[in-house]
């Protein structure tokens, strides 16, 4: 589809949506004045026809036509890069400029988002160009080579030398004015349906207060439910056709992509892509916020930075590219502007072999300059407020603290448990009610299945043995953890690992065990524990 016509149908579409509206108003217009006509003059009961078409129009002027709408607060996202601060990272650009033939961006910024793209500041619904923008996730700097983002920023060009950004000043306009109303009209019918609730049920009330039975009639929203619906269905239309061309651009666009860069780079490109936003998410909950609740943050420029460490991971990075070389399949989204990523892959690899192999393998990252305190400037526009109120510690520290304030979470239950039962809230609280006979009593203080609830006896004590062997495995690495002599180390492979003092894990299965028999013995935990070096009161062991 060639330029002029996408723009005549994204024109087309938004204009067809003020016109279902003004074609809604004139409409109910032209049925009042030939309800008019065909009545030889005035009579009362067209007072109330046009009370009827009035509460049709009335919310359509209002929603389509006159509500005002928020304006952009003109904040871009991101750390804008300068030439003279980061000239690498301009040199590529402007040399892919130079290649596709296209007036590059004025300026770039780093986002933290595993993503890259344009946007320009068009007048016209896009038909005047303006100042051209770029953005590059941090992630893709971390994670492609020098190769890859070349074509990543090609495919970006692509859309340049379509016009695609100024078209996309159309869409956006369209998009907006039919969410807009779509939205505004789902508010005023909520609002009106919670008002004919509230009279519906006064109704009910009274009808009850005299002995009748309650009308069946629903609150439903009226009229403003009925245009909402209306505007919904050309709102699909509207996605469907503007969306698949938005599609066909971006096969476009990577064919551009592929004509620069290469054929087996673009490919790879577009593999990783995938791989580093599953990383970039798995990072972000795993390991950058898992101090949050702790009130921690890793050191200044590793909240999006830290990536690198993961990345870096051989383990990581095998299983990133396995992620990578087996995307699963995925049907196309009729409201999706961008075709599956697998086949936009397939599109790719099945071009003939260019002879370029893989292009240039030096780390994207490398063209950033200071990359650290790029990724401090990234933290500090991109983070929440609460953010500044967290104290930023190493890495080691992070971990060690996040995973103890998540284990005395964990323990927060079974100690209100001992709490009630008169016992301290630790491992040898625990112990001595187990020494006492008291298990039970403390195991009916923890949540239990439905299964375990109802059984009694014996049955009920064998539902209790795992609970209380869990908790005292949780209560003895909390009071080491806490006394300093055990805790949990950062690895970039897996899980945190729990360390315990040297011999503690050869012998804790069985001194658990035994605390948890049908004759319970607390003896070997607590021997195993003043081994480790955790004082306790032994007097209390019976």
């Amino acid at each position: 589809m060639s330029t002029s016509i996408r723009a005549v149908t994204a024109v087309a579409l938004l204009a067809g949506f003020y016109l279902l509206a003004l074609g809604i108003v004139v409409g109910l217009l032209v049925l009042d004045i030939a309800l008019y006509q065909a009545s030889d003059g005035f009579r009362p009961a067209l007072v109330k026809v046009w009370a009827l078409t009035a509460a049709v129009a009335y919310p359509v002027l209002r929603v389509v036509f006159l509500t005002r709408r928020r304006k952009d607060d003109g904040e871009l996202p991101g750390v804008p890069v300068t030439r003279e601060r980061q000239p690498a990272v301009w040199g590529m650009v402007d040399r892919i400029g130079e290649r596709t033939g296209v007036r590059g961006p004025a300026e770039i910024r780093i986002v933290p988002e595993v993503n890259a793209g344009v946007f320009e500041e068009t007048r016209l619904l896009g038909l005047i160009p303006g100042k051209r923008h770029l953005v590059i996730g941090a992630p893709l700097l971390m994670g492609l080579t020098e190769g890859e983002l070349e074509a990543i920023l090609g495919h970006e060009f692509g859309h340049y030398s379509n016009r695609d950004v100024r078209l996309a000043a159309v869409t956006v306009a369209g998009r907006r004015a039919v969410l807009h109303t779509i939205d505004g009209l789902h508010q005023r019918a909520d609002r009106h349906q919670a008002e004919e609730a509230a009279k519906l049920a006064a109704k009910a009330e009274k009808r009850l207060a005299k002995g009748r039975k309650p009308s069946d009639e629903e609150a439903t929203g009226g009229v403003d439910r009925v245009l909402a619906g209306l505007f919904t269905r050309y709102a699909k239309l509207y996605f469907r056709v503007s969306e698949a061309v938005g599609r066909r651009q971006e096969y476009a666009a990577d064919l551009i992509a592929a004509r620069l860069a290469g054929r087996d780079t673009t490919a790879s490109a577009l593999r990783k892509v995938p791989a580093l936003d599953s990383a970039q998410d798995f990072y972000l909950g795993s390991y950058a916020t898992i101090g949050w609740e702790a009130g921690l943050l890793p050191p200044p420029g590793q909240v999006f930075g830290g990536l690198q460490h993961l990345l870096n991971d051989p383990e990581r990075r095998r299983q990133l590219a396995a992620y990578a070389l087996e995307l699963p399949e995925h049907e196309p989204d009729p409201y999706d502007s961008h075709p599956p990523i697998d086949r936009r892959i397939t599109a790719i690899e099945a071009l003939p072999d260019d002879g370029r192999g893989a292009g240039a393998t030096g780390p994207a990252l490398a063209l950033l300059h200071d990359a650290e305190r790029v990724m401090t400037e990234l933290e500090a526009v991109s983070l929440v407020p609460e953010a500044a109120s967290k104290q930023r510690v190493e890495w080691a520290e992070l971990v060690r603290g996040a995973m103890l304030a998540h284990a005395r979470e964990a323990a927060t239950t079974a100690g209100g448990a001992l709490t009630a039962l008169g016992l301290p809230p630790t491992v040898h609280g625990l112990l001595d009610l187990v020494d006492t006979g008291r298990a039970l009593e403390f195991t009916d203080r923890l949540p239990k299945s439905e299964q375990a609830a109802a059984a009694t006896g014996r049955a009920a004590r064998e539902f209790a043995r795992p609970a209380l062997r869990q908790e005292l495995a949780h209560a003895a690495v909390l009071a080491l953890a806490e006394a300093g002599l055990a805790g949990w180390e950062l690895s970039w492979s897996g899980p945190a690992e729990l360390r315990l003092p040297d011999g503690f894990p050869d012998a804790f299965d069985a001194a658990l065990d035994a605390a948890c028999g049908d004759t319970p013995d607390t003896t070997p935990l607590r021997a195993l524990l003043a081994a480790a070096g955790l004082p306790g009161p032994l007097s209390a062991h019976r």
